[in-house]
C-alpha cells in the first residue's frame, strides 16, 4: 500500500523530477487507502497536496465482479482523459482468494483472476501506461 501511495504522488510530478506528468486511478480492495497518507507524501514532495489529490481517482472496490466491472469501464475513461498514467490496484487478489475458497473453487478463480490480469496488461498496452498490482 505504501508503495502505492508513493506511486500515485509520483507519476503526477514532471518528467524533470522523475515523474510523468499524468494522474492516478486508485483502485483499493481492502479500504487501506488514506488521504491523509497521500497528502504527507505530497508535502514530502514539496507539491500542493490539494493539486495532487484532485488528480487521483479513488474506487473503492467491494467484490470481485465490481473489481473486475471496474477495470473494464476504465478504458474509456482513459480514453476520454489520456492524462491518466498510473492504474493502481491495491490489492488484486484479496478479493479473490476470499470469495472462491477451497480446490473445488481453484480453477475457476484462476480463470476470472487471469482474465482481470489480462484486461489490465491491455490497458498498460493500449494507453502506453503503468498498472501496478
Amino acid at each position: 500500500t505504501q508503495l502505492c501511495n508513493q506511486l500515485s504522488v509520483n507519476v503526477q510530478l514532471p518528467p524533470e523530477r522523475g515523474g510523468l506528468g499524468g494522474k492516478a486511478v486508485y483502485i483499493d480492495t481492502e479500504g487501506t487507502f488514506r488521504w491523509e497518507r497521500i497528502e504527507a507524501i505530497a508535502r514530502g514532495a514539496k507539491v500542493d497536496p490539494d493539486s495532487i489529490m484532485g488528480n487521483i481517482m479513488y474506487i473503492r472496490a467491494v467484490n470481485s465482479d465490481h473489481q473486475i466491472a471496474i477495470v473494464e469501464e476504465l478504458q474509456e475513461l482513459i480514453a476520454k482523459d489520456q492524462q491518466v498514467k498510473l492504474v493502481v490496484v491495491d490489492s488484486a487478489t484479496s478479493h479473490f482468494r476470499a470469495e472462491y475458497t477451497g480446490r473445488e473453487n481453484l480453477a475457476t478463480r484462476q480463470q476470472k483472476l487471469n482474465r482481470h490480469l489480462y484486461q489490465l496488461l491491455r490497458l498498460a498496452e493500449i494507453y502506453d501506461m503503468a498498472v501496478v498490482i
